[in-house]
């Protein structure tokens, strides 16, 4: 799964931690956000001007960020001040005290760009208050090797993907004009325009040097599975992005899942504007906000909750402390849209197929961690409404959850039809049964006679037989085994390949649909979540429900289940 998160450098760090915990598990989800370098204020401001660079602010943020969602309390405490801390260095001592942190932090090596940085003509015109030492390291950087190759450097240092993308290496400045044609010329005093009654409407662009779009950020739109416009600063952050060089033409044209979420509160470029305002003002750079979901956070600010009816509105409360969502809030929201899933009790019922969707097959200690994480939710928050229907053997099943649930299953609490999907488990105890998905005894006789000839290892599930499974075997073994039973045509029953090594024979009426009726849910709003989906055992029961998820493997599923409880 390609996300793609368009946003400025703090308007997506809720998203970022809330991503990755959610997805802990899940080594094929790639994220990565575009975002442009046109700020201008504080010290970012000084090291554009001193360095003749685009604006370090916005990419710094995204690394720590990701650095901080990724190592949490793990992190290096040296990286952690080199991003983080905030420093008024002594008139003319600037370089000095800035080198004897590197030291302290065990950076020597960035001490010769801190040097050439105060070289530079226009070092020595600015103060150097409020700042940060990554801002000056990064600037010089920039200026020597480039911006991707210092990027890839420091996300190589932390051990984190080169994850931040910029729209476009252009040298520019933005500039805004209001309702009165006023204009700004200064991205750092539009961030702080706060004037409702001559309200920002345009952006002007002052282009240094022409590049042109980062062609590695068009290929990240072309190739998302899910593309967020994630909240942030507008006139800055937001649209310059999207309409600079007509970058939106790319996003127009991209497969993608698209989800454009409104700020909680109101920002200095654009206070006092609506959320209906901004769709508006969105339009106007070209995006077509019709291949869009709009997210507003029903705990946002009354003024960026308003809606029309032209456009895909969702509402979600996701929290809103001091303008920042909950990331697990956030995340889940997110992904619930992406994936066109509701809460569980959206739901009659939830049925799930067993091996390599709740547990894995594999015994690795970090596939049995999902495994047990995936039953845990389904048996404690889910029970009410969740059945789990396997054609796996009861034994099998209880042999593999005894050791967490109890011997005889006594802490286990969802339903469980097994031994063929023919008989319903609850605890330890069968309580019901399909009679027609048993083997008449005609074709046990000629199934056994097969088996006998052929000296193949036998093993039957149930007490009144509802599936024979030879295993285990070759592939060419298996599918001349297959071939054997449609030449001798017994019509009562079907033999197909499952699993890895094995061929299963069934009653011909023997199918998860059948289950499904059997409940009296047919009728019912029911979501099934599979791995076999396409052409496996879960087709004819996938087609009957009103969703389905179909999940690649356990650790799609983890994700899927805290979607569904909000976990």
């Amino acid at each position: 799964m390609k996300i793609v998160i368009l946003s400025g450098g703090s308007g997506n760090d809720s998203l970022i931690k809330g991503l990755n915990r959610l997805l802990k598990y899940d080594d094929n989800v790639d994220i990565d956000v575009i975002v442009n370098a046109y700020d201008n204020g504080k010290s970012t401001g000084v090291c554009r001007a001193v360095t003749d660079t685009l604006g370090v602010s916005d990419i710094r943020k995204n690394h720590y960020r990701m650095y901080e969602a990724i190592y949490g309390d793990k992190a290096n405490l040296n990286l952690v001040e080199f991003y983080g801390n905030r420093y008024d260095f002594d008139d003319g001592k600037e370089e000095e005290q800035i080198c004897t942190l590197l030291k302290k932090w065990e950076m020597p090596e960035y001490e010769p760009y801190v040097q050439r940085f105060f070289q530079n003509p226009k070092a020595k015109d600015y103060k150097y208050k409020d700042f940060s030492v990554s801002n000056i390291v990064y600037a010089q950087m920039y200026k020597e090797i480039g911006y991707e190759k210092t990027n890839k450097h420091f996300c190589d240092r932390m051990g984190i993907k080169d994850f931040v993308v910029l729209n476009s290496f252009d040298n520019l400045f933005i500039k805004a004009q209001t309702e009165s044609g006023h204009i700004i010329d200064d991205e750092g005093v539009t961030v702080f325009w706060n004037n409702p009654d001559d309200k920002i409407v345009k952006t002007i662009y002052d282009v240094k040097t022409h590049v042109g779009l980062n062609p590695r950020a068009i290929e990240l739109v072309k190739n998302a599975d899910l593309l967020v416009i994630s909240t942030g600063t507008f006139w800055s952050s937001i649209q310059p992005t999207i309409e600079y060089l007509d970058f939106y033409k790319y996003i127009n044209a991209s497969n993608a899942k698209k989800i454009w979420v409104i700020n909680n509160e109101e920002d200095g470029d654009s206070y006092g504007v609506l959320s209906t305002d901004f769709v508006r003002l969105m339009e106007q750079t070209g995006l077509n906000l019709g291949d869009f979901s709009i997210l507003v956070n029903s705990d946002a600010r009354e003024s960026l909750r308003q809606k029309d009816e032209k456009h895909n509105f969702i509402e979600k409360s996701m929290g809103n402390m001091k303008g920042k969502h909950d990331g697990d809030k956030y995340a889940k929201a997110l992904l619930q849209i992406f994936f066109d899933l509701e809460d569980a009790n959206a739901y009659d019922k939830i049925l799930l197929d067993f091996d390599d969707t709740i547990w894995s097959r594999d015994d690795t200690p970090l596939q049995k961690s999902i495994s047990l994480e995936n039953m845990t939710i389904v048996n404690d928050d889910l029970a009410d409404r969740a059945v789990i229907i396997s054609g796996n053997s009861f034994d099998s099943i209880k042999e593999k959850l005894s050791k967490n649930f109890g011997k005889d299953l006594e802490k286990l609490q969802v339903d469980i039809w097994a031994d063929a999907n023919s008989t319903l488990f609850k605890g330890n105890r069968a309580v019901d049964f399909i009679e027609d998905f048993a083997i008449d005894e005609k074709a046990k006789s000629l199934i056994e006679e097969i088996v006998e000839q052929f000296d193949l290892p036998l093993q039957t599930i149930g007490k009144k037989v509802v599936n024979y499974k030879i295993k285990p075997l070759s592939n060419l073994e298996r599918k001349l085994l297959v071939e054997i039973f449609k030449l001798k045509n017994i019509d009562s029953i079907k033999a197909s390949i499952t699993g890895r090594t094995t061929v299963d024979i069934l009653n011909l009426k023997n199918d998860k649909e059948v289950v499904l009726k059997h409940c009296g849910l047919d009728n019912k709003k029911t979501l099934f979540i599979g791995d076999e989906l396409d052409c496996g055992n879960d087709v004819n029961i996938a087609k009957k429900c009103s969703k389905i998820v179909s999940v690649a493997n356990v650790k799609e599923t983890n994700v899927i289940l805290k979607l569904i409880v909000g976990s």
